[in-house]
């Protein structure tokens, strides 16, 4: 059942984000009165077509990988000097073609963003839950139920927020700058790193820190011939507290099972209103190198850890604007940094990552979750199709200029090569990124 909403995820989602791109496109090109022949979403054999009055074929395609709008006066052999061409066309209007697909993309993020900053969600707050001790955020003085206000320059105001800032400063050395609020006052906080995350696959940033989440101590799942089970610990049990220390975390449990080595801890446990004390001796594990009793988190948080955030229409639409231009200009330095080696290449994923994202936030996250998506995948649909490969919009717009400056057409040989390059950058892209979606669900 959650493989097919995966798949209904990740073609539902292909295609808005390809429709509204294409149609970007489409329209500017239709303002400047260019003749478009064929609209298609999808590749492949051709599943249902029509015509407009305009003679625009519209197709929808088998395969939801993709989509194009092809131009009269883009392929040799069209009439270029048409009035109602591509190639007869200005050079201005023929970039401003070029980029309204990726723009389309921008302004559908924005659309979406802020509909739901409209309509408002409750959120994990920047608020930080127990700090693992000697890690870089302990060490700069941060404690538990900080909450942190800003990174460097960017405010923050929940978890993710501050996940997107502390993106920027993969792969660095130096200090990333924290303003939190404690219970006396605010402070600013130095973390030190060092090449931080470079080439490796990062995962919670936050927690990478030292700076867990405040999930409550209540258990969620009890594993069958563990300690835990053995010890009479069951589902739903609340840790008040282990060897009369207090825990108000699921992150101090953890710490408190490693911190006695093996020894027998007494758990005192609420359970149906009842308090009751329970023996337990971990075990270790070589897998995962840490002494464990077979429990894992509710994943239920503390209630001061929640933020609800709604805005009215004018600061969501600014909201969503400011959400989008950070969003860009991070997807760009993620590319950049990856190309120069600062952030592993495994962090690319592709259609099964996507499918697989689409289908957890239908199931797990509602429409809710899966807009959200929708709009994070557009811009970065928009920012590939920037990058300066020959075949996207990027590399249409390099050649253009390139044209423009030198006054002539480039050499149809030329042109040739830098699409044939162009089509296997891609096409290595698609298959390093599928080969990692493959390697992340261990086939």
């Amino acid at each position: 059942m959650n493989s097919l909403i995966y798949i209904i995820g990740f073609i539902t989602l292909i295609l808005v984000i390809t429709a509204i791109h294409e149609a970007g496109h489409y329209s500017v090109a239709r303002f400047f009165k260019v003749t478009i022949l064929d609209f298609s979403i999808g590749m492949g054999r051709s599943l249902k077509s029509w015509k407009d009055k305009a003679e625009t074929e519209f197709h929808l395609r088998i395969l939801p990988i993709g989509g194009f709008v092809k131009m009269k006066g883009e392929e040799e052999g069209d009439d270029a000097n048409s009035k109602d061409s591509f190639a007869s066309k200005k050079y201005y209007q023929k970039v401003l073609i070029l980029l309204a697909g990726p723009f389309a993309n921008f302004f559908l993020a924005i659309i979406i963003l802020t509909g739901l900053n409209i309509y408002g969600n409750t959120s994990l707050s920047s608020l930080a839950g127990f700090i693992d001790k000697d890690s870089p955020s302990f060490q700069a003085g941060f404690t538990k139920g900080d909450v942190i206000l800003k990174i460097d320059s960017y405010k923050v105001y929940t978890r993710s927020e501050a996940q997107m800032a502390l993106s920027r400063r993969l792969g660095e050395t130096g200090d990333i700058t924290f303003l939190v609020r404690s219970k006396e006052n605010e402070k600013i906080l130095n973390v030190s790193i060092k090449n931080w995350l470079q080439g490796e696959e990062p995962s919670d940033l936050l927690k990478n820190l030292g700076i867990n989440i405040p999930i409550k101590p209540i258990i969620g799942k009890v594993l069958k011939n563990s300690p835990a089970e053995n010890s009479g610990l069951e589902t739903d049990d609340e840790i008040l507290a282990i060897d009369n220390q207090v825990v108000a975390s699921w992150s101090e449990i953890k710490s408190n099972i490693n911190n006695n080595l093996g020894l027998q801890s007494v758990f005192k446990v609420k359970r149906n209103e009842e308090i009751i004390y329970l023996s337990v001796v971990p075990e270790f594990s070589d897998e995962n190198n840490e002494y464990l009793i077979g429990i894992s988190a509710s994943n239920k948080v503390s209630q001061e850890a929640l933020i609800y955030q709604r805005e009215n229409p004018l600061s969501a639409f600014t909201k969503a604007s400011v959400q989008t231009y950070n969003v860009v200009g991070d997807s760009f330095e993620f590319l950049y940094k990856m190309i120069t080696g600062y952030v592993s290449p495994k962090n690319l994923g592709g259609p099964v990552m996507i499918g697989q994202f689409a289908g957890e936030s239908l199931i797990y996250g509602g429409f809710y979750s899966f807009l959200l998506l929708i709009s994070y995948v557009s811009i970065g649909l928009g920012v590939i199709n920037l990058v300066p490969i020959p075949i996207l919009d990027g590399g249409q717009i390099v050649i253009l200029t390139i044209e423009r400056l030198k006054g002539s057409p480039i050499s149809p040989r030329i042109l040739d090569f830098t699409y044939r390059f162009g089509i296997s950058a891609v096409v290595l892209l698609m298959v390093f990124a599928f080969m990692n979606d493959i390697s992340r669900i261990g086939v």
